[in-house]
């Protein structure tokens, strides 16, 4: 009888001792599902959008209907509407300020004898203000080659005698705000248009570019942003 009631009290304790380290086990998990930090959650395209002020150029009917013939000679789709597009193209204005540039693309000046004239859908200052010059549903001629499915944007950087369009970007990378501005404009349109880093170029690496292309045979000899800037631009996004 007394070895039955000591096998009775070691198996109780031994239930006890599983119960207890059980709990134990419950209230572990517990406090470790209150400390774990929750799952990041990916960001938006809106989370990330910059300030940008709207500065749009004239861009009505007779503008609209140069850039479908514009596109229609150079890539064979009669269209200004920018749909989809999976490239950033990057530029410098060779200006001292935005305006200059802005007026630029405002006066719709043939250039090589061709209309409409130049834009870019973003032009940012100096001081790191964003200012928006074309809708992202048209189409600006910025750039030989991707004018059909790129964005562009110009930083306002003014030349200097003897100095080359390298110094020139070299400037732009080293102004705190005005890059600062640019990388965040363009994350943003990474994330909302699907952009991967490779497809950011600049106006003198675009020949090289995956979505170049033109029916007339011209190609890009631009001297703004060349492989050594867009790659030091690139590892800031």
């Amino acid at each position: 009888m007394t070895s039955r009631r000591q096998t009775s009290a070691a198996g109780g304790r031994r239930a006890t001792l599983a119960c207890a380290a059980f709990a134990a086990l419950l209230a572990a998990a517990a406090v470790a599902a209150v400390a774990a930090p929750a799952p990041a959650v990916a960001a938006s395209a809106a989370d990330i959008k910059p300030p940008i002020t709207q500065k749009y150029v004239p861009f009505g009917a007779s503008r609209r209907a140069q850039m479908a013939d514009y596109c229609q000679r150079h890539y064979h789709q009669h269209t200004y509407w920018l749909t989809k597009p999976k490239a950033v193209v990057l530029h410098h204005t060779a200006g001292p300020d935005w305006q200059s540039a802005w007026y630029t693309f405002a006066s719709n000046t043939a250039y090589n004898n061709e209309k409409p004239g130049v834009s870019a859908h973003f032009i940012i200052h100096k001081d790191g203000t964003i200012y928006q010059c074309v809708p992202l549903s048209l189409r600006a001629r910025h750039c030989i080659g991707m004018n059909w499915k790129s964005i562009g944007i110009e930083f306002v950087q003014e030349p200097q005698a003897g100095k080359d369009g390298h110094w020139m970007d070299r400037q732009i990378l080293s102004r705190d705000r005005q890059i600062r501005a640019g990388v965040r404009l363009v994350r943003y349109l990474e994330l909302r248009f699907g952009i991967k880093n490779r497809d950011v170029v600049g106006h003198a690496t675009a020949n090289d570019s995956r979505f170049f292309k033109d029916d007339t045979g011209i190609k890009n000899g631009a001297g703004d942003w060349f492989s050594a800037e867009v790659k030091a631009f690139r590892s800031r996004l």
